[in-house]
């Protein structure tokens, strides 16, 4: 029984090497994507500014020179406010229904005014100020996902392989939750480092309510079961 545990951690600290080396490798591709994205999305988005610029502003900034230094203090203060959006507030994007906005367009157009229409659909104007707001900002977002791709590459290159596969021989022994706390102290590990190790883990899912516990999904489950020591013939039968 003992051999056969021990050749199971053997197998789990084997597929939690590959997993980390596999999950680095597509964290830097991720970063490096990212990163050479930015730089066209950057690239349209001031001269996309400069054109709005020239068009809306001949009055104020009539030569080139100004008009290119203010697109870019306009692309730089995209930075902060990438930083400081409600991200919640714009990923809740809402239209208003067709068949109101047809009733609003035949009562504006019989009305004589049809520039009202625009005020009967204040649902979907305001959408359109946050697509907007989300596709200027889509190249700092890009910068915030590359630097977080890093840091994740990072991460993985400091997690414990040790006590990560000890963790999961843990949860595939234990059909049910098991707390932080316990898998902690078999592991010899801190709470909050196993913790983090954790989130790198997909299919590890964390359990909040009440005593943070952990549990496998379906899927990793089953593929960490057929590294039991028998298990890929009890499979085949």
């Amino acid at each position: 029984m003992a051999r056969d545990r021990q050749k199971l951690l053997n197998r789990l600290s084997d597929w939690t090497a590959q997993y980390v080396q596999r999950q680095r490798r597509l964290s830097w591709l991720g970063c490096a994507g990212c990163a050479v994205a930015a730089l066209p999305v950057f690239f349209i988005t001031f001269w996309v500014i400069y054109g709005v610029l020239w068009v809306g502003f001949q009055g104020l900034s009539t030569t080139h020179s100004s008009r290119l230094i203010g697109s870019g203090l306009i692309v730089l203060f995209l930075i902060p406010c990438y930083v400081t959006a409600n991200w919640n507030e714009l990923r809740s994007l809402k239209f208003e229904s067709s068949d109101r906005l047809l009733a609003a367009r035949m009562i504006a157009r019989a009305s004589g005014m049809g520039g009202l229409a625009l005020l009967a659909g204040p649902q979907t104007a305001h959408a359109f100020v946050k697509v907007l707001s989300v596709t200027l900002l889509l190249g700092p977002g890009l910068v915030h996902l590359a630097i977080k791709l890093a840091g994740r590459a990072s991460l993985l290159d400091k997690l414990d392989v040790a006590a990560i596969s000890q963790t999961l021989a843990l949860l595939i022994e234990k059909e049910q939750r098991v707390s932080l706390d316990e898998l902690a102290q078999q592991t010899h590990t801190t709470e909050d480092d196993l913790a983090m190790d954790l989130a790198l883990v997909d299919g590890v899912i964390p359990l909040k309510s009440g005593e943070p516990g952990y549990t496998l999904n379906d899927e990793l489950r089953e593929e960490l079961l057929s590294h039991r020591p028998g298990g890929a013939s009890r499979k085949s039968d």
